[in-house]
């Protein structure tokens, strides 16, 4: 099966990096990120074993991501709600929509934990 990896960039930071993380990754099955202003957004979807430990992965993966960018506020999340958004977000083209949906998107995830 192949890893869907989609990351929709608007920084002029390099995705490679993050990119490789994601691709790396043998747990993950699809994986949506975005990368805005000083923020990185990522849905990830575990592989089917792997659901019981959501909370690991993510905690994993953000760890890793901040390694490589502790500058930015970095978001990993493996609910689907959140995948969702996420994927409606990499289809925005307007600005200053965008960056209302992450404002909303950050405060779903607050709310969750």
């Amino acid at each position: 099966m192949d890893k869907k990896v989609q990351i929709n960039n608007n920084t002029d930071i390099s995705e490679k990096d993050v990119e490789e993380i994601f691709i790396n990754d043998p747990r993950l099955t699809n994986v949506v990120a975005v990368f805005n202003e000083k923020d990185i957004l990522a849905g990830v979807t575990v592989r089917t074993f792997s659901r019981f430990k959501k909370k690991k992965i993510e905690k994993e993966l953000k760890e890793k991501i901040e390694k490589l960018h502790s500058e930015l506020n970095i978001i990993v999340s493996a609910d689907q709600k959140i995948i969702m958004e996420t994927k409606k977000m990499i289809d925005q083209t307007d600005e200053k929509k965008l960056k209302n949906s992450i404002k909303k998107l950050k405060s779903l995830i607050k709310e969750e934990t």
